[in-house]
């Protein structure tokens, strides 16, 4: 296996094993009333997140009830058609948090009370803090209907365990809850790396096979490196659930003694997109799976890492003599299954890298050219790069820059950077609130909504600006086209129709206004996606009625529909 990158050696300060947290077992009682089934789990990989909480099953149907899973008051409600829909937070007296995610309807005072909220505010996506005394709960009590609001793909409840004081979510399996699970992490294949930045080499893919003793890949490993990293790809799974599940904690050691160990007890929202180093970013882009770290990069500031050696996690092979490695998998039940492998440092050459412009992950690295301004800050790089850039001229009526592709999409950024493109044409006053930065966005990168093709920016002296937080292809545009405004339902006449919904979509940009009023005063419209739906109540009484709908994009480009109807 022949490896052709440079060394470099990151150091950390070693820390011991962790323990499982004390985490108060069976306080809190299943939130529905069926048996517990996870379609998700705490601490799974997810794009630019750790999945935060529990995915309760719930029986692929919604409007399930949902019950408190103990006493405390309801603190706040949101409202939103990304992220967790319609949720519902319950602060217990024990100092945790409880949330409900993705869910349709609340309990009727509190469903009122948010009725009463969103009218008088005129808007439908709110965030409510509510105060201790308004809304107590009882331990089991019916609080809300599950549904599958917001960033959700199915219907489930979302639940999640908080520390009510730091709002660092917790792993709720740990708590004691009604969970059957007999079924051990299953290790599929491990990534193998040579120390320097794994953004600037490739990694050998081993599988791993079921053996009488674990898993292990197929023969004895001669590796290259004086120094060797292990990333492994890996699913978990529990009884009466078909679904693939995250694994809960990993440790590594090399003839015996304990190299690295990582568990994910708890997630800090702070340090929630370090999922991009945790686990390989590009591979996991070149649809190669999940493979999790034994190591740390330079630029990984994630705490879940409960031991790592002086090298980061990197194994020490350097002496030619034959080692045994043994990484140990286990789920929060206690379920475990092991890899091992021999593996002997083969020797052999390392070529120079080629000439290029390296930045350093920790510190601020800067592209300053005459079209482009690109400065990412210090905590922008999980890795070293070798980064590459590209400027090239485009003819045509749509480009406003030159295009330029920063470095490669499959690399990740921990935070946004400003983004600076130099127009190459003379932008009329009226059309510099009209500028965008073309650059596909995922809908994975933007949970309940759609992909879409472009983002703002802002005019100053003659460029452009936005903030970007992944490298790729850009350039600027102009965007002059409002959203359009499609009604799915025919006819004016809705005698006998229990809903009125739209299909709202902008050409480039996303819907960012929405607003409908009912002869005059708003009405309430519940949006999913790019569909928004009023469903008809006292507040549109039988007989002719005329509904305005106003909807406007990123760049404030408004259109307004009229429809004349009758009830």
């Amino acid at each position: 296996m022949k490896f052709l990158f440079p060394v470099i050696v990151c150091l950390l300060l070693a820390g011991p094993a962790a323990a499982q947290p004390d985490y108060p077992r069976h306080y809190f009682r299943n939130p529905l009333d069926i048996p517990v089934r996870l379609a998700g789990n705490f601490g799974e990989c997810r794009p630019n997140h750790f999945h935060t909480g529990l995915d309760l099953k719930t029986n692929e149907r919604e409007n399930l009830r949902v019950y408190a899973a103990a006493d405390g008051y309801v603190s706040r409600i949101s409202i939103s058609h990304s992220g967790y829909g319609n949720a519902l937070y319950i602060v217990h007296p024990n100092g945790y948090t409880t949330v409900y995610g993705h869910l349709n309807d609340f309990y009727p005072a509190l469903q009122q009370y948010m009725l009463q909220q969103q009218y008088a505010m005129e808007q439908w996506a709110i965030d409510l803090t509510l105060p201790a005394g308004k809304f107590p709960v009882k331990k089991g009590q019916f609080i809300a209907f599950s549904g599958t609001t917001g960033g959700s793909t199915g219907p489930h409840l979302h639940f999640e365990i908080r520390d009510s004081k730091t709002e660092h979510v917790l792993n709720g399996a740990l708590f004691g809850l009604p969970i059957t699970d007999g079924l051990p992490p299953v290790p599929k294949s491990m990534a193998l790396y040579r120390p320097g930045s794994i953004y600037e080499q490739q990694p050998v893919l081993l599988p791993l096979k079921k053996t009488g003793a674990g898993y292990q890949p197929p023969g004895e490993v001669a590796f290259d490196a004086p120094e060797l990293r292990v990333a492994v790809l890996a699913d978990d799974y529990m009884n009466g659930s078909p679904n693939t599940l995250g694994v809960y904690a990993m440790k590594l050691y090399l003839d015996n003694e304990l190299q690295a160990s990582w568990a994910l007890d708890e997630i800090d929202f702070d340090e929630n997109r370090y999922v991009n180093a945790f686990a390989d970013y590009r591979l996991k882009e070149d649809k190669k799976g999940w493979y999790q770290t034994l190591f740390r990069t330079g630029g990984n500031r994630l705490r879940n890492y409960t031991y790592l050696n002086s090298r980061n996690g990197s194994l020490d092979i350097s002496d030619g003599l034959p080692h045994q490695v043994h990484i140990e998998l286990s789920d929060a039940e206690g379920n475990q299954s092991d890899v091992r492998f021999t593996v002997t440092y083969s020797g052999g050459g390392h070529e120079a890298p080629a000439a290029c412009t390296m930045w350093k992950a920790g510190k601020s690295n800067t592209l300053l050219t005459e079209h482009i301004s690109f400065a990412p800050d210090a905590a922008a790089l999980y890795d070293d790069i070798c980064f590459r850039h590209s400027d090239q001229k485009i003819a045509g009526s749509k480009y406003y820059s030159n295009s330029i592709q920063l470095h490669d999409t499959r690399i990740p950024l921990q935070t946004g950077s400003k983004l600076g493109l130099r127009l190459t044409r003379i932008i009329p006053f009226g059309l510099r609130s009209k500028l965008v930065f073309v650059h596909h966005i995922k809908a994975a990168a933007l949970p309940g909504n759609n992909p879409q093709d472009a983002a703002a920016a802002q005019y100053d002296n003659g460029w452009a600006y936005a903030t970007v937080k992944t490298f790729g292809n850009y350039y600027v545009s102009i965007d002059t086209i409002a959203p359009t405004i499609k009604p799915l339902q025919k006819g004016t006449n809705f005698s006998k129709a229990r809903h009125l919904r739209f299909s709202v979509t902008d050409n480039l940009t996303s819907v960012q206004q929405f607003r409908a009023e009912l002869d005059g005063k708003w009405l309430r419209f519940v949006r999913s996606g790019n569909t928004y739906t009023y469903t008809f109540d006292e507040r549109c009484s039988r007989g002719r009625h005329t509904l305005v709908i106003t909807a406007a994009d990123e760049n404030n480009n408004t259109r307004k529909f009229s429809l004349d109807f009758t009830r």
